[in-house]
C-alpha cells in the first residue's frame, strides 16, 4: 500500500474542529449544536479556510461582510442565492452597504439552527426579534412576509413578480409617452420657427 488510507470527509471535519477547539473552545461547542455540524459536511475551514484565516473586518476574509454571500452560496446555491441577490438586503450589500443584512445577520454564524428549532433565529416566533437587530420596533407581522423567494409567476414570489412586471411596463410606457410628448413639442416649436422665418422674408 503506497500510503495510509485516505481519511473520510467526516473524519477531516472532526479533526479540524478538534484542532480549532484547542483555542476556540466556546465557539466549537456552539458549532457542535448547529445544523452545519450535524450534517457532517461542514467544518471550520469550510468558511474560514485553513492556512489563510483573516479577521472578519479584512476585505480579503471569507467572513468579511461583502464576501459572506459568496462564502455561504458556495454550498447554498440555486434559488437561495438568486433570491438573496434580488432582495433589498442583497442589493444593498453588493453596493457596499455596511448596515444591510447578510446571511449571518438572520441565520447566525457558528450556531445556525433550522427554522423548526424554537431556538433558531429564523424560527417563526423569533423572526421579529431577529429583524429588530436592524429594524426598530419589531412587529409580529414581520414573521408573515416571505423570504428567499424568486421573482416567478408561481409560488410565494408571484405577487412581487407581477408587481415588478406592472411597474416595469408602467415605467416603459410612461417614458415612451413622455419622449413622444417632448418630440412633438420640439417639432411644434420647429414649425413655428420656420413659419416665422418665412414670414420675415
Amino acid at each position: 500500500m503506497p500510503h495510509d488510507p485516505v481519511a473520510t470527509k467526516a473524519e477531516v471535519t472532526r479533526h479540524a474542529s478538534e484542532s480549532c477547539s484547542l483555542c476556540h473552545t466556546a465557539v466549537v461547542e456552539r458549532f457542535k449544536l448547529s445544523e452545519h455540524a450535524k450534517s457532517g459536511q461542514v467544518t471550520c475551514t469550510s468558511c474560514h479556510t485553513a492556512h489563510e484565516i483573516k479577521k472578519s473586518d479584512d476585505p480579503q476574509a471569507n467572513t468579511f461582510r461583502g464576501n459572506i454571500e459568496a462564502t455561504c452560496t458556495s454550498c447554498h446555491d440555486g434559488e437561495i442565492k438568486e433570491s438573496y441577490q434580488e432582495s433589498f438586503h442583497g442589493k444593498a450589500v453588493s453596493l457596499g452597504s455596511t448596515k444591510a443584512a447578510t446571511c449571518v445577520s438572520c441565520h447566525g454564524a457558528h450556531d445556525i439552527l433550522g427554522p423548526d428549532n424554537p431556538e433558531s433565529m429564523v424560527a417563526k416566533a423569533n423572526i421579529p426579534q431577529t429583524c429588530a437587530q436592524c429594524h426598530n420596533q419589531p412587529k409580529e407581522n414581520f414573521a408573515v412576509g416571505a423570504e428567499h423567494f424568486v421573482l416567478k409567476p408561481q409560488g410565494s414570489g408571484a405577487p412581487m413578480y407581477f408587481t415588478f412586471k406592472f411597474f416595469t411596463w408602467l415605467t416603459i410606457i410612461t417614458m415612451t409617452l413622455l419622449i413622444i410628448h417632448i418630440e412633438l413639442e420640439l417639432y411644434r416649436k420647429y414649425k413655428l420657427a420656420r413659419r416665422a422665418d418665412n414670414g420675415s422674408h
